[in-house]
């Protein structure tokens, strides 16, 4: 049974973590862009081209908005980058994923959809082609609630980390403790509640990181994500760290088993 704990000392994820805080550069462009055309032009990326190789699962219909499922990934070698977006949310870019080389370039979390909108994926390769694919999803029920509708949990739990064995490597399921407040909702005076939501999440082997992703505020509460590595053996140890907006971070760690 994999044991969970919290890192004292993790200083090669830590410190970029806490500068997370304030996200600047083209990852604030690109996270406060409200069209595909201006999201790849904040991420200096030419247009897309469909392509079968690009991988997208989400469902044709969800009763709940806030919180979708979402698989993405790409079948060809030197895949630098993963883009989610979704069209018709006020953020249009959802996610951004770096994995290394001992990460299958395949992701699945939850997002919240505020009305039916085309999902898109992208695939950035090496050789700097933009690969895409799209999909339709229809919600009956927007990924926007009122302030009411949910009991806002505070971040700072523990992760749920688990890793099973998946083939030749293991497959990475965690689930972490944050409230992802998108900035849309009111609360009962009819004011604004402020977007609080994490930004920076990292995950490392043995101490080295293995995948980078950049989180904007439509993203499910609780965030779910879910990986896959490469050659994972009995006895790595498995660490997730992430950082949020308002500067707050945690890190989490369990052992392969």
């Amino acid at each position: 049974m994999p044991r969970r704990r919290d890192l004292l000392l993790l200083p090669l994820m830590l410190s970029p973590l806490a500068r997370a805080a304030d996200v600047a550069g083209w990852r604030r462009t690109a996270f406060e862009a409200h069209s595909l055309a201006d999201t790849l032009a904040a991420l200096g990326l030419g247009a897309p081209q469909p392509s079968k190789d690009v991988t997208l699962q989400v469902p044709e219909l969800s009763e709940d908005g806030s919180v979708v499922p979402v698989t993405l990934g790409c079948a060809l070698p030197g895949v630098q980058r993963l883009l989610l977006c979704l069209e018709k949310n006020p953020s249009m870019l959802a996610a951004v994923f770096e994995p290394g080389p001992t990460v299958e370039p395949s992701f699945t979390t939850r997002v919240k959809v505020q009305q039916s909108s085309p999902v898109h994926a992208l695939a950035v390769l090496a050789d700097g082609r933009v690969l895409s694919a799209t999909r339709e999803v229809r919600v009956t029920l927007s990924g926007c609630l009122s302030a009411g509708d949910l009991e806002l949990e505070r971040p700072g739990q523990p992760s749920v980390i688990r890793v099973q064995a998946a083939g030749t490597g293991a497959m990475v399921r965690a689930l972490m403790k944050h409230p992802m407040e998108s900035g849309q909702r009111k609360d009962e005076a009819g004011r604004a509640i402020p977007a609080w939501h994490i930004q920076q999440v990292r995950a490392s082997v043995n101490g080295q990181p293995v995948l980078t992703a950049y989180w904007g505020p439509s993203i499910s509460r609780n965030p779910f994500l879910q990986f896959a590595l490469k050659g994972a053996k009995s006895g790595d140890r498995v660490a997730l760290a992430w950082a949020d907006n308002r500067g707050a971070s945690r890190s989490d760690e369990v052992t392969f088993a």
